[in-house]
């Protein structure tokens, strides 16, 4: 196949039984929280993001070429490292 990463497993994360973040699939929820708000901010530059462990909000945010430095904060240091890993 020309895009093998299409036929690749899954990754998904569970916290308590319920869905939290994925390999795959998780780019329209990020970009619904992260977008809007840094498109209203006419020159976004520091950014803090507090319990994005898995990465994807960090991701996002970066996709903003505006943006100098991000602080990401979660209580979760497994949680983080462990994404790291396998997300």
């Amino acid at each position: 196949s020309r895009h093998p990463e299409l036929f690749q497993p899954d990754r998904i994360v569970f916290l308590d039984g319920v869905m939290q973040s994925r390999k795959s699939g998780d780019a329209a929820y990020h970009e619904s929280l992260v977008h809007p708000g840094l498109f209203l901010h006419e020159n976004p530059k520091r950014v803090a993001i507090i319990g994005g462990g898995e990465g994807a909000t960090l991701r996002e945010v970066l996709k903003h070429n505006t943006v100098e430095k991000v602080v990401m904060i979660d209580i979760d240091e497994k949680m983080v490292q462990l994404s790291r890993e396998y997300l």
